[in-house]
């Protein structure tokens, strides 16, 4: 079952995830297709978390391993479409001060350029 998708668009990898809350079976998906991502090369990052509710601890772990991953390549992460309720937990966490975070994937893409 697929819990996200990923779409390449001009070197970025988009990844849109398709559940509200994650799971650890879905976690250990995610972080095998991301590291397969990491090993062909893809450097550059967004996560679209338009479908999560809620940005859970299991989510925040399974994010800020990733962006270490991905700091190691020197590539980089960003964020766009978090709830209100992810964002309050964002800045709770002080996740904001990690992350880039866009209001939408166009703005994310925009970024990058």
């Amino acid at each position: 079952m697929n819990y996200f998708s990923t779409e390449n668009i001009n070197g970025l990898t988009i990844v849109r995830f398709s559940f509200r809350e994650i799971s650890i079976d879905q976690r250990e998906e995610l972080k095998k297709e991301l590291d397969q991502l990491l090993h062909e090369g893809h450097s550059k990052f967004i996560f679209n978390m338009k479908q999560i509710g809620y940005f859970t601890s299991l989510m925040i772990t399974t994010t800020l391993f990733f962006a270490r991953e991905i700091s190691k390549r020197d590539g980089e992460i960003k964020l766009c479409e978090l709830s209100d309720d992810a964002m309050d937990v964002v800045r709770l966490t002080r996740l904001d001060k990690v992350f880039e975070i866009y209001n939408n994937e166009e703005r994310a893409i925009k970024s990058f350029v």
